[in-house]
């Protein structure tokens, strides 16, 4: 954000004024804030279809407490593809919480690229780094959400991702860029989060951030699920459903400088369960589910089979 337009949206804040007029940044045109946007969605585009993007998906099952039978097999809780796996290739043990792959002898198995040659201990998605078992195009990890614990997973050949049809936008729109005062909260301040299977999880909330848009004032709840001091903002508005995804859309802001930030509705963007059955995404929180239209950002995600 360039500075003196810091500069003055600090000064317009002590009289409590919240800039929306800062669309653009002084000095910058219109041309360059579309070419700012065009390349934002190539960005966007190369990370969805990327080998290891969310279009991979292609399974998630949760695992129970013992003995969950791994293969193609019809009997097999955690099921792979029949085309890419054998009937049976081991089970994953569930016990006291944490998960162990039981390899069957001659598994072509890796764990993290080196070959399976016994009982192996899972790290999850929850711990950091999760442990990425690999078959031919297939990898697959167990992911944590709340108490439950499942199996997820990706194929780099999935049909999706080496099919993909593109992403869609409304117009980019200078009016939907605009200035926030950050309000912090108190250290180790904790939102409760819901995700779309119903988990629980108290996320970091680093405070919250106040705007005027489309005449009116708004104050919305800030995220931290990076740690890099960005802002993580999960937003629901009237355009929900019919034109954009049903459970809202994510986007990020800058780390505040001087008490503001920008928070640009045309970087919105679809969470992963807009393109698959198989993720857990957070829904916005009560506070951030706007009573307008934001008319900015991709639009709602429909493949041939009719998924939203």
């Amino acid at each position: 954000m360039n500075a003196s337009r810091i500069v003055l949206a600090a000064g317009l804040l002590l009289f409590g004024l919240v800039p929306a007029l800062a669309a653009l940044p002084p000095g910058e045109t219109l041309p360059q804030f579309e070419k700012a946007n065009a390349d934002w969605r190539a960005w966007r585009l190369q990370r969805l279809t990327a080998a290891d993007g969310w279009l991979t998906l292609i399974g998630l099952d949760w695992l129970e407490p013992g003995d969950n039978r791994l293969g193609s097999c019809a009997a097999c809780k955690l099921h792979l593809p029949a085309d890419k796996a054998p009937a049976e290739l081991g089970t994953i043990r569930l016990e006291e919480g944490a998960a162990t792959l039981l390899p069957r002898p001659g598994t072509s198995l890796t764990a993290d690229g080196k070959p399976v040659a016994g009982p192996l201990r899972l790290a999850t998605d929850a711990q950091g780094d999760p442990t990425a078992l690999e078959l031919g195009s297939l990898d697959f990890y167990v992911i944590q959400r709340g108490a439950k614990l499942g199996l997820r997973v990706r194929d780099r050949d999935a049909d999706l991702r080496l099919h993909f049809p593109g992403l869609d936008y409304f117009p980019p729109d200078p009016n939907a860029r605009v200035v926030a005062k950050f309000t912090p909260n108190p250290p180790g301040t904790t939102l409760p989060v819901v995700d779309i299977v119903g988990v629980t999880e108290q996320m970091p909330s680093p405070g919250k951030l106040t705007f005027e848009l489309q005449g009116q004032t708004f104050t919305i709840t800030a995220l931290d699920d990076t740690g890099d001091g960005r802002l993580y903002l999960i937003v629901g508005d009237q355009t929900n459903v019919r034109e954009t995804y049903g459970g809202g859309r994510f986007l990020y802001a800058d780390p505040p400088r001087d008490g503001v930030t920008v928070v640009d509705f045309n970087r919105a963007y679809n969470p992963p369960c807009a393109f698959t059955p198989y993720s857990t995404c957070q829904l916005p929180p009560r506070e951030n589910r706007l009573p307008i239209r934001i008319e900015a950002g991709e639009k709602r995600f429909a493949d041939e089979a009719g998924h939203p």
